[in-house]
């Protein structure tokens, strides 16, 4: 297991994985997180995918919206 995880909310990583779109493999996860593993090539995808939803552009829920917005912070804080 790596040293460092990245703490990401479920919420969208669920909408992620039923869109059948490319992720990074759950290392762990509690009631409302998943963590990952910052050097999973599919964190890119994912980080792509929660930009485009982080804008509010899109017609999807707002709960959706947030969440996509605290994973694309999540991940930014991870690779910087």
């Amino acid at each position: 297991m790596p040293d460092v995880l990245i703490r990401i909310p479920k919420r969208f990583l669920n909408d992620h994985l039923e869109r059948d779109l490319p992720a990074p493999a759950i290392v762990r996860e509690t009631k409302s997180h998943y963590f990952i593993d910052p050097g999973d090539p599919a964190v890119g995808e994912l980080a792509n995918d929660a930009a485009h939803y982080a804008d509010g552009l899109d017609e999807a829920p707002l709960g959706i919206i947030l969440s996509a917005r605290a994973t694309l912070r999540a991940i930014q804080r991870a690779v910087d």
